[in-house]
């Protein structure tokens, strides 16, 4: 089982929505654990009757909201392990607290997810203070111009802090008509990548190329975009 964890405090519900499409359609079975403080995951996956934790499956993705660990999450699903149900795990954290309780430093992949707003870097650097050992970590921006200059001063902010960059940055345009999309697919209750711009298509296949490494290549999941792209999705 592959354990993913998407780091701060930057909107990612959509990202790592996007990617669990894709991957239920390489007929990976998925769980989404959103352990945010907002939990924006209970207002946009649809469920007949919310509670304060619960696990709905929209879509061929399963989606957790409100587990304060692991176990409980089992409890709740009644199974022993989760890797006896799921191939991969998504995990949408915006806080230290979380990061332990879900135990994800042994994750197979960790991101740190930001745009270059103070808020977002800062409040970055406020979850990598206290990080007690070293974390391996790829960095996500979104960002509008796309510059090196922006990811140089995030690792200057981050270079006292115990986190390892590993390979190199992924940049993910931040278009106005995207952030369009991604509402317009909202309220239709929809996973859909056909009005997405190609800059935001190419980074998702980059980044799901780059997290799986030699699973799922790069290419193949352009080709699916596309086809999805060909059926109206």
């Amino acid at each position: 089982m592959k354990k993913v964890g998407f780091i701060g405090t930057i909107d990612k519900t959509n990202l790592i929505l996007s990617i669990a499409k894709i991957l239920t359609v390489k007929s990976k079975r998925v769980l989404i654990i959103d352990v945010t403080v907002e939990q924006k995951l209970k207002y946009i996956v649809p469920t007949v009757h919310p509670t304060k934790t619960y696990i709905t499956t929209w879509d061929d993705i399963d989606v957790a909201v409100g587990f304060e660990d692991l176990n409980q999450i089992c409890e709740y699903a009644g199974i022993k392990k989760l890797e006896d149900e799921y191939d991969v795990i998504l995990f949408n954290i915006d806080d230290i607290e979380a990061i332990n309780k879900m135990q994800i430093y042994e994750d197979d992949v960790n991101l740190f997810v930001t745009a270059v707003d103070l808020y977002s870097i800062r409040k970055g650097m406020e979850i990598f203070g206290n990080i007690k050992r070293p974390m391996k970590m790829i960095k996500i921006i979104f960002s509008i111009i796309m510059d090196d200059a922006e990811n140089e001063y995030i690792d200057s902010e981050a270079e006292n802090y115990r986190v390892e960059w590993e390979g190199k940055h992924i940049f993910f345009p931040l278009i106005l008509e995207d952030r369009y999309t991604e509402m317009a697919n909202q309220l239709i209750y929809k996973i859909g990548f056909r009005e997405m711009s190609q800059m935001y298509k190419d980074s998702l296949a980059h980044l799901i190329g780059v997290i799986f490494k030699n699973e799922i290549k790069e290419n193949d999941v352009k080709k699916l975009i596309k086809n999805f792209e060909k059926d109206g999705v």
